[in-house]
């Protein structure tokens, strides 16, 4: 049973997920149906985002082995502000279906029973009608904090290597590990070089860590866009 999130417009939707699978050898995909279901008697705008073509840019799920949350060790992406082009609509009595690979996404290096439910902000999901937009532009369906949920699944899965976090890691390594060579500079210009190297990794690692623990509401950074 997924749970409807009514909106101030009396909007509804529905999210469902399904496996065709129950258990996951380690050499497959762990890949999820999502249904997207307007309910509602309008049409329904859904961030593009909400609606990944496999691959997620987004935690959209929770996820737990064994009873023991899952880390989220995909993309994290700090967006502009949101325009209508960032919309998709989904009509009233439509579904959407899409497929979402979760194991390039979540940590599934252990084996266990994996429960996973989609699990988002209804404000993070939904925007109005697109023909209010020309009026109200990105004012969110439902200023309430309230939670578009799914039903809840169990997967039995095989722990795998996940190449997110091995991506992460190794390249933690080289950045310890990483010594510098020159061809054909002077001793000027290795000096030069040095400390632009030293604070191009110190920029990167900042960068990192401020995208992977900061909300975007809770930011000033990266205003402009081009």
């Amino acid at each position: 049973m997924a749970i409807m999130v009514a909106s101030v417009y009396g909007s509804c939707l529905q999210v469902k997920i399904l496996s065709a699978h129950s258990v996951f050898h380690k050499t497959q995909d762990v890949v999820v149906e999502m249904q997207y279901n307007n309910t509602s008697n309008d049409t329904i705008s859904i961030y593009k985002w909400c609606l990944p073509n496999n691959e997620l840019n987004d935690p959209l799920f929770k996820v737990t082995c064994n009873n023991v949350p899952v880390n989220y060790v995909g993309p994290l992406i700090k967006r502009r502000k949101t325009t209508i082009e960032d919309m998709i609509p989904l009509e009233p009595g439509k579904t959407k279906i899409i497929q979402a690979r979760l194991s390039s996404a979540y940590d599934m290096t252990k084996t266990g029973i994996y429960s996973i439910q989609y699990d988002m902000p209804a404000e993070r999901v939904i925007f109005k009608h697109a023909r209010t937009f020309e009026s109200t532009l990105v004012r969110a369906i439902s200023k309430r904090q309230s939670d578009l949920q799914s039903n809840n699944i169990e997967l039995t899965i095989e722990g795998r290597p996940n190449r997110q976090r091995e991506q992460s890691e190794n390249m933690n390594v080289v950045r310890r590990a990483a010594t510098l060579s020159y061809v054909s500079c002077s001793i000027a210009q290795k000096f030069q070089i040095m400390p632009a190297v030293s604070w191009a990794l110190k920029y990167a690692d900042n960068s990192f860590n401020y995208l992977n623990k900061t909300k975007p509401s809770g930011t000033n950074r990266y205003k402009t866009w081009f």
